[in-house]
């Protein structure tokens, strides 16, 4: 699989979160909550683009039960509105691997394990305590087998120090 190392530019989005598990997986429902009003966004800066983040503020390591938070986004413009029951965030510029998954979402556990298990020990980086993003534009196509997707993993050179000020927050317009 090939892998894409860069610096990613800073992020703004706007979306809807939620607390959940692998095991409960309640993101399937967020998405579907979240495209029902994805129409109320008013300035989308990536058109036909929408992420999915796991937002790692606290997990080290993610087993069937472990609770994450998950965020279903677009990025938008500085001057964007946060509609009610939406939040907003803050994503720095980092640097990130870059890994596209091909096919349907049923076997992205596939290509997360070989991230996680295979490219990253044998690699010169190590994964930082930062959000993973899931990029889903105009190559994505829900079901598909020809559907592809990106991955963004935050990463640093495993001999620098792997404290970020990254300034990550959350507001939630209720």
């Amino acid at each position: 699989m090939e892998v894409i190392i860069t610096e990613r530019e800073a992020l703004k989005v706007v979306g809807m979160k939620i607390h959940t598990s692998i095991e409960e997986n309640r993101i399937p429902q967020l998405w579907k909550d979240f495209i029902d009003r994805m129409n109320e966004l008013d300035k989308v800066a990536v058109p036909d683009c929408s992420l999915g983040i796991c937002l790692n503020e606290s997990v080290t390591e993610y087993k069937e039960d472990s609770k994450f938070d998950y965020l279903a986004c677009r990025v938008v413009k500085d001057d964007s509105v946060v509609p009610a029951g939406m939040g907003y965030r803050e994503i720095p510029a980092q640097l990130v691997a870059v890994f596209t998954h091909f096919g349907s979402l049923e076997t992205l556990s596939e290509t997360y394990d070989y991230i996680y298990d295979k490219w990253l020990p044998g690699s010169e980086y190590k994964l930082i305590t930062a959000d993973e993003i899931e990029w889903y534009d105009s190559r994505f196509k829900f079901g598909e087998k020809d559907s592809q997707m990106d991955i963004h993993i935050p990463i640093i050179k495993k001999d620098k120090e792997d404290k970020i000020d990254d300034g990550l927050f959350f507001i939630d317009e209720d």
